[in-house]
């Protein structure tokens, strides 16, 4: 369940449910502009959320992490369900807080990554800026 070929394929189902819940949105632009216009941006930000879930698999996580990942997901995937048959106002809220959730994962990985580089590196580095 929390496997990253799992995640990986989920993700890929996220990304295709935000990415309807999007275009129906860009539909309902024509007849409202107000809830549309929140509605896209809503969609935007799980389609994102999806996206860097997506990348995040393809890096080497502990199995904490991956797990923090795939919950990110089903919730993706729950919130795409909820919004495009109950049609939730708060679509925005739960959309940013995922998109945090995820965006904070990858850029911890993102600084952990450049924080283990090897040493002769960082000398280099640190000698060039003198």
């Amino acid at each position: 369940m929390f496997q990253p070929k799992t995640i990986r394929t989920v993700s890929i189902v996220a990304i295709c449910l935000s990415i309807i819940g999007l275009l129906l949105s860009l539909l309902l632009l024509k007849y409202t502009v107000v809830g549309a216009v929140a509605g896209i941006v809503s969609w935007g930000f799980l389609t994102w959320a999806g996206i860097i879930s997506y990348k995040l698999c393809s890096y080497k996580l502990y199995e904490e992490e991956y797990k923090k990942v795939g919950i990110v997901v089903y919730s993706i995937i729950i919130a795409s369900l909820i919004f495009l048959f109950i049609g939730l106002v708060i679509g925005g809220i739960i959309s940013v807080i995922l998109l945090a959730r995820v965006w904070s994962l990858k850029r911890n990985y993102d600084e952990w990554d450049h924080a283990e580089a090897p040493a002769s590196e960082v000398s280099v580095k640190t000698s060039d800026v003198e």
